[in-house]
């Protein structure tokens, strides 16, 4: 009888045994069965998803962002996410190896970001991004989930009518408020960040004579081509600001006085060459005078910066037409 009980027991516990297994199998194949499913719903995804690492490299690149930026997933798995798909700069010199960097160090305060990205082709397009940061069970950073979506037509739109608001529609250059507002703004990173600033107070010579023997029509003239010279030499950071009438002001972020020099001659070199390349019966000159900001001093009232270079631009203009015997005005 014991061993007819002994049996029962074992042949019991032998059902329950394969009861388990086969509980597990069954779990097992539904596990398989949902990450294929997932993997499926990702790649078939209308979104850019990608994962990257600590380092920058991506990890896991969706079907969607391979047809969007030109890659497979074999020639972009393990790259990094720098000179792939983000340039080092954006098309207005921002540094977005810093914001990648940032990106890495601090995951939680970048939880939605909009950056400029670039294909294969070398397009350039704008990205609106959802980050989530991944961690192990220890809590140790591994990795970032990136979900992005195409805002190019929309950057284009706000670009341009921020453009029509902020710009010197004769010039292109920024109007004086919007040149005023970048100046107080770029004083205060070169304060929080230590480093130089300088600004070119410019005063466009004989726009007056000019319009008076040769109409209004040549007057604009002379200010538009004289301003779009400076804007083809200047930086991608720098930015030509007009003040009024002939009046303007180039505004030189982490640039100190004898590279704010050494770049007016630049500019300078370039507008005399007008004078031999643009056919026109009149002269095309412009005096100025540069101050610099020295980030361990207080940040300065902008107007009294801006008068200080307008000081300087007239005592230029003074000897100008001292060299000329004119009376300057």
């Amino acid at each position: 009888m014991e061993n007819d009980i002994s049996l029962e027991a074992f042949f019991s516990e032998f059902k329950k045994m394969r009861d388990h297994v086969m509980t597990m199998e069954e779990r097992g194949r539904e596990l398989v069965q949902r990450e294929d499913i997932y993997r499926q719903m990702v790649h078939s995804a209308n979104s850019i998803i990608l994962t990257w690492n600590t380092k920058g490299e991506i990890t896991f690149f969706n079907q969607f962002a391979q047809n969007f930026f030109g890659y497979t997933e074999e020639e972009v798995l393990g790259r990094n996410v720098l000179e792939t798909i983000v340039p080092k700069e954006d098309s207005t010199g921002v540094d977005l190896t810093k914001l990648m960097e940032e990106i890495r160090t601090y995951p939680e305060k970048f939880i939605n970001n909009e950056n400029e990205n670039i294909r294969r082709n070398g397009e350039r397009v704008w990205i609106s991004w959802t980050n989530k940061p991944i961690y192990d069970k220890d809590g140790n950073f591994l990795e970032i989930l990136s979900v992005g979506n195409d805002i190019t037509q929309r950057k284009k739109l706000e670009d341009e009518l921020t453009r029509y608001a902020s710009t010197d529609m004769l010039t292109g250059a920024l109007n004086r408020r919007f040149g005023e507002d970048f100046l107080q703004h770029a004083l205060q990173e070169a304060h929080t960040n230590q480093q130089p600033l300088s600004i070119a107070f410019l005063d466009v010579n004989n726009l007056k004579k000019v319009n008076d023997i040769y109409g209004h029509n040549e007057g604009d003239e002379l200010i538009r081509l004289t301003a779009k010279t400076i804007i083809n030499k200047i930086r991608k950071k720098d930015r030509l600001s007009r003040l009024g009438g002939d009046e303007f002001l180039i505004i030189f972020p982490e640039c100190d006085l004898q590279q704010a020099q050494m770049f007016w001659e630049s500019i300078n070199t370039a507008l005399e060459r007008l004078n031999d390349t643009a056919n026109k019966p009149y002269k095309f000159s412009v005096s100025h005078g540069i101050v610099t900001y020295n980030p361990v001093d207080p940040i300065p009232d902008y107007k009294l910066f801006i008068k200080e270079a307008d000081e300087l631009m007239y005592q230029d203009k003074k000897a100008q037409k001292a060299k000329m015997g004119e009376v300057p005005r």
